[in-house]
């Protein structure tokens, strides 16, 4: 439950940057799932796990617009990613999930450096603050949050 509460605190005060890089993560997340799930021997977990790598390639697609090259280029690595994902479910081999993952972090890792970098200008042209905190009243819970320049959302 507390994952899915940071989860939604994380995307509402993400910019459009660190919300690509929150669903790449997510799909990085799920090819780790497959792995484990792979070597575990757990197959409907795994096919549960490849539904949301799917899933999530599905949205990143579906966010892509216009026919310029940049948008070319994703839809085509989209696809590649989804046909090695295909293949390492059917063949269960960890390689390609493997493969997946080293396409996926560096687009994870530049989304995520765009993201902070336009989070900082938005901090110093006073469009953001450098520090917010909140909380939230949950059933016979309270949830704080804090969030710094130099340090994303975390569990106050």
């Amino acid at each position: 439950m507390i994952e899915k509460e940071y989860l939604a605190v994380r995307v509402a005060s993400s910019n459009d940057a660190q919300l690509v890089s929150i669903v790449y993560e997510g799909l990085i997340d799920s090819l780790n799932e497959s792995i484990e799930h792979i070597k575990d021997g757990e197959i409907q977990k795994l096919n549960l796990s490849v539904d949301k790598c799917r899933d999530i390639i599905a949205e990143l697609i579906a966010t892509l617009s216009g026919d310029s090259e940049i948008a070319m280029n994703y839809k085509s690595l989209y696809i590649y990613l989804n046909s090695l994902i295909t293949e390492a479910h059917i063949k269960k081999d960890t390689q390609k999930f493997e493969e997946a993952k080293k396409i996926v972090t560096p687009l994870h890792e530049g989304w995520s450096e765009l993201g902070e970098k336009l989070f900082q200008e938005s901090v110093e042209k006073g469009n953001g603050t450098a520090v917010v905190s909140g909380m939230t009243y949950g059933k016979g819970y309270v949830n704080d949050q804090v969030s710094r320049s130099e340090i994303r959302w975390e569990k106050g």
